[in-house]
């Protein structure tokens, strides 16, 4: 990492980095509006943001950014630098791009991308009159396997000393609560039959693949209610008068911390496998289709910061209620730098993510409004940290604190692909 300056500069030359990333800004909020927009008509899903990450390159680099393509070997990660000045931190802006398969921005990951790209060409601006370096992160994929993840399990991401990402919601919140995740496809092998002349000829793999959802809810409930295993079906079966030689199904495993995840709850998973193929006669596989999501760890420096920028902008955030807001990507990212994952609202509550109704808001006036409005909640909160050593260095402490005993994930194999439907 970057080392900080020793000192601070006057509060007259910090005030006029403000002034001029404010005039920067507004000169780019048209912009900032048309990159959301022209995103959300062209909703690519992850791994496939062909369009988005060549557009995000070429813009960057017209603004004077270094792009490196392809980073961590996933061909639509990319990573711009620009530095401003000698010495100073380096501030990650991260940008999600990816949609959501038949619903389109139902994330609102265009509003992210454009937040971040705004951010990035207003400190730009700040080119000769600061030290320190701003980079973007073009992470791909958060919606299947977690590029983010990819990225900081290969130590692509380890030199920054901030990551920041603002997430839409239907809510202002800082610090939102999530949870781990890791998901798996569950498949059963059976044998053919005729339904009605032989049935007992075959063994049922769909029989098999109900009576593991059943006993799912079961399990569930003797785990406890922070613990969650969401899931679908798909394939069980071509004619109902042929036994289903075959059936498949994924499950995204919840659980409060990653730890808890991996040390109780993945493994009764697999015992339930097994046991309802032992039971019914299938023959069962169970693999991982994305890499393991980590519980967020926002840090509490760079929250107080956004809090009081969004306080000065007449933005008050909502409390927290205690429920868990999904899983993050950043989550992994988050143990080995410092980072914060705010939400900002571009729709009155409640408006759920990941339905049309939300996709539909991400195209809005107000929440093209609400981006440019989140671009300058970033642009504040990484002005502080280029201006003050003290607070990056607070930032750093605070970060190692939250660091100190840290459970280790264990060394699997990356997913570096978006597995078939």
């Amino acid at each position: 990492m970057n080392r900080p300056n020793t000192d601070p500069p006057p509060r007259g030359a910090t005030d006029a980095l403000r002034d001029r990333a404010a005039r920067r800004l507004a000169g780019v909020s048209e912009r900032i509006r048309r990159l959301a927009l022209d995103l959300h008509r062209i909703p690519e899903r992850g791994s496939e943001e062909l369009l988005t990450v060549t557009r995000l390159s070429g813009e960057l680099e017209e603004e004077g950014f270094a792009v490196q393509a392809g980073l961590g070997g996933l061909p639509t990660a990319f990573r711009a630098e620009r530095r401003l000045g000698p010495g100073g931190p380096v501030i990650g802006l991260l940008a999600e791009f990816d949609a959501i398969p038949g619903l389109g921005h139902a994330a609102g990951h265009n509003l992210i991308c454009a937040a971040a790209w705004g951010a990035a060409v207003t400190l730009a601006e700040l080119a000769g009159s600061c030290g320190g370096t701003v980079v973007v992160v073009g992470a791909p994929a958060e919606e299947t396997f977690g590029g983010k993840v990819v990225l900081a399990r290969r130590g692509l991401l380890d030199d920054l000393d901030a990551a920041l990402l603002a997430h839409p919601w239907d809510a202002h919140r800082v610090a939102p609560r999530t949870v781990a995740s890791w998901s798996f496809e569950v498949r059963f092998a059976g044998r053919p039959a005729h339904a009605v002349a032989a049935p007992e000829r075959g063994v049922d793999a769909l029989d098999a693949m109900i009576r593991l959802f059943v006993a799912r809810d079961e399990l569930v409930g003797r785990l406890g209610e922070d613990v969650s295993m969401p899931g679908v079906i798909l394939e069980g079966g071509v004619r109902p008068n042929v036994v289903p030689e075959r059936a498949r199904a994924r499950f995204s495993l919840r659980a409060p911390s990653a730890q808890s995840l991996v040390e109780q709850v993945v493994p009764r998973f697999r015992d339930l496998v097994a046991a309802i193929a032992d039971r019914t006669g299938v023959e069962a596989e169970v693999h991982p289709i994305d890499n393991l999501y980590e519980e967020m760890r926002p840090n509490p420096v760079l929250a107080e910061l956004w809090c009081r920028h969004a306080r000065e902008a007449g933005i008050e955030s909502a409390s927290d209620d205690g429920r868990p807001i999904g899983s993050l990507d950043i989550g992994v990212l988050s143990r080995r730098v410092p980072s914060l994952h705010p939400l900002f609202a571009i729709a009155p509550a409640p408006l759920a993510t990941h339905t049309r109704e939300f996709a539909e808001a991400a195209a809005t006036p107000q929440a093209l409004d609400a981006t440019v409005g989140a671009a300058s909640l970033l642009v504040a909160t990484a002005v502080d940290l280029l201006a003050d050593p003290g607070l990056m260095r607070r930032v750093r402490e605070a970060h190692e604190r939250a660091s100190g005993a840290s459970w280790s994930a264990p060394a699997v194999p990356l997913v570096t692909e978006v597995p078939d439907p």
